[in-house]
């Protein structure tokens, strides 16, 4: 299959099926972190001043992808709140402000 990447168990996905995935698993984030601690906050730092808020992943989109353990890319567990500077830090680069991010 072109232009799909595989998971560990052999499926395959494409970006678009990603994308949706990734949009679910950081709703999901959201709502089991605000369940459970009541607000966002940096789970770096545990500063509640380190704005905005990012779902960030553990694995990156990119290193999920190449290695073949797509699914990954939206595992609620691969995810972690980080503060925009802890954000940076962590994946050294610089993170543009989407105010559509989840």
């Amino acid at each position: 299959m072109a232009n799909t990447y595989a998971c560990s168990d052999g499926t395959r996905v494409d970006q678009k099926t990603i994308d949706y995935r990734i949009k679910k698993a950081k709703a999901q984030k959201k709502i089991e972190f605000i369940d459970e601690h009541g607000y966002l906050f940096c789970e770096d730092c545990e500063r509640n001043d380190c704005k905005p808020i990012d779902a960030s992943h553990e694995v990156s989109v990119y290193e999920a992808k190449k290695t073949g353990r797509t699914e990954l890319c939206w595992s609620v567990e691969n995810l972690r709140y980080r503060g925009r500077p802890c954000h940076q830090r962590y994946d050294k680069l610089d993170v543009q402000f989407n105010p559509n991010r989840v």
